[in-house]
């Protein structure tokens, strides 16, 4: 017989856990009416204009998104989008969720939901003075935002980024191109690599010769470099070792070289390291300080050796940073060969502007876009675009995987537009018949 299964629901959700004497429930603004995700696409993609895509901004309601927006007549805006439950409490806990009936029952009227955070009220702005719209997942709101619509960032290196190279163009009056646009969206410069090189340099490891090479590496997280590698595994040891100085407070051994921290992210741990206080390094912070520094290179060095060799040259980041693409029913017998692709050498992290970023467990890919575009409103048949692995979900077909190249060099396929443009452009049709 077919096993049955309880599903238990309150007034604010679904039980999520619960014991002989608790429940606990969760309350989302994905179970709100009008939540499907993406519904809100219907509306937006008829705008023609600012006021119409304003009007339909508040239909967006899952998930919460930042919407830019561009139009022929070359205006450009953003809008922060998605449900935000206004709530005299953060929201980061459990609270009491009983209805108060009872003279021994917790009400939870305190903790209620008052509404949602008015669309009007989100970030938005349009034909910014800087001249361009550049969001990146990193923080939209200003300081002393009056809600609290998160608390949990991405550092701001990607957006950082993007806004010099488009500054740069701006000083020197370059005109930005597709292929220019193509190469952004490809870039791996990573900005918190440059910002460890200049604090190596200024500690006792500078004359350091195995830090030689790496001072004078330009930053970029390429396949191919040597100086690439080092970094990731450096700077991982040393987020381990950082973090185990919050544990062990003054202790500065480093039992958990070998482990993978996410937890404090590169701007918090080059902030501690650049200005070493005595509470986490004792009475001698700066030599302290370099001792980790010296430390985690040798670990990172053991890292390397175990997991490439003892050949140095050979030491690359594509050897460690893989991409693998797994069909969900791989786990079957022969299933592998037939369904999974891969593996590719990747280039950048999920600091930079190509966002590759790795799980808790390896240094495999796990990570960032795999589709793009880019559009051009004078001429949308000059937009271009890519996907992977392919257009075609079935195994064995030529369009299985064959975008999977063009988007691990960074290439693109034209996104035709016009209906003479489509046609000219055909390769296969598909005609459906009853």
């Amino acid at each position: 017989p077919d096993a049955e299964i309880d599903l238990k629901f309150t007034r604010h959700g679904p039980v999520l856990w619960q014991d002989e004497k608790r429940a606990l429930s969760l309350r989302w603004v994905g179970n709100e009416p009008g939540t499907a995700g993406y519904l809100a696409s219907l509306a937006i993609d008829r705008a023609e204009n600012w006021d119409q895509f304003e009007a339909a901004v508040p239909r967006w309601k899952v998930p919460s998104e930042n919407l830019v927006y561009a139009d022929t007549e070359g205006n450009i805006g953003e809008h922060s989008a998605g449900l935000a439950p206004i709530r005299k409490w953060t929201g980061l806990l459990p609270v009491p969720g009983s209805s108060g009936r009872g003279s021994s029952a917790r009400s939870s009227a305190g903790y209620e939901w008052s509404g949602f955070v008015p669309t009007a009220e989100l970030p938005h702005f349009f034909n910014p003075k800087a001249g361009f719209v550049a969001t990146a997942n990193h923080k939209m709101i200003p300081e002393h935002y009056p809600y609290n619509v998160g608390f949990e960032w991405a550092p701001p290196y990607r957006v950082t980024r993007i806004r010099s190279v488009l500054e740069q163009a701006k000083q020197v009056q370059h005109k930005l191109a597709i292929a220019d646009m193509e190469s952004l969206q490809n870039d791996v410069t990573s900005l918190p690599a440059l910002d460890f090189q200049k604090l190596i340099s200024t500690t006792s490891l500078k004359g350091d010769p195995d830090v030689r090479s790496f001072l004078s590496w330009d930053g970029r997280l390429t396949r191919e470099s040597t100086d690439a590698a080092l970094y990731e595994v450096w700077f991982e040891k040393l987020c381990a070792g950082t973090s185990d100085l919050f544990s062990k407070g003054r202790d500065l051994r480093l039992p958990k070289l070998s482990g993978r921290y996410d937890d404090l992210t590169p701007d918090v741990v080059l902030r501690i390291l650049a200005s070493p206080d005595n509470d986490l390094f004792g009475n001698n912070p700066l030599a302290s300080r370099d001792q980790l520094l010296a430390d985690t290179l040798k670990a990172a060095r053991h890292e390397l050796t175990k997991l490439l060799g003892t050949d140095a040259s050979l030491q690359t980041w594509g050897k460690l940073h893989m991409v693998r693409f797994r069909h969900a029913l791989d786990q079957q017998p022969g299933a592998q060969g037939l369904f999974d692709l891969g593996p590719l050498a990747r280039p950048g992290d999920e600091y930079t502007v190509n966002a590759t970023g790795t799980g808790s467990s390896s240094w495999d890919q796990v990570s960032g876009a795999s589709y793009r575009e880019i559009l051009d409103t004078a001429d949308w048949d000059r937009s271009v675009a890519i996907n992977t692995p392919g257009q075609s979900g079935q195994p064995g077909s030529p369009h299985y995987s064959d975008l999977m190249p063009l988007w691990d060099a960074g290439q693109y396929f034209p996104l035709l537009y016009s209906r003479k443009a489509v046609e000219n452009g055909i390769v296969d049709r598909l005609v459906l018949e009853p």
